[in-house]
């Protein structure tokens, strides 16, 4: 005869009417058990999706500033490269073909 473990536990707290059966209390215990650490994982969830959010929507000052410093060296590249390639040459720097003879 193999009685559960949980068997101990059911017989204490035994409905007067008999509605339940032997694992009632195993399996609600379970069941919230189950449900609490679903809603704890949720909350994960949530609180690593509102982080997210946050920082892209408020950046801190010292990564905003370094954003702005990358816009703008992107945007001195873009430049040189509308003016020519020679635009962006130093006076000492020879022409990419120097090597070439004419």
């Amino acid at each position: 005869m193999s009685v559960p473990l949980t068997a101990f536990l059911v017989h204490l707290r035994q409905p007067a009417g008999g509605a339940h059966t032997a694992d009632t209390a195993a399996l609600d215990w379970f069941v919230i058990a189950t449900q609490c650490c679903f809603f704890f994982l949720l909350g994960c969830f949530a609180a690593v999706a509102w982080g997210i959010w946050r920082r892209t929507t408020r950046p801190e000052p010292h990564e905003k500033l370094l954003q702005e410093l990358a816009e703008a060296d992107e945007d001195e590249i873009l430049r040189a490269g509308e003016s020519g390639p020679d635009a962006s040459r130093a006076p000492w720097e020879r022409q990419a073909d120097w090597w070439r003879r004419e």
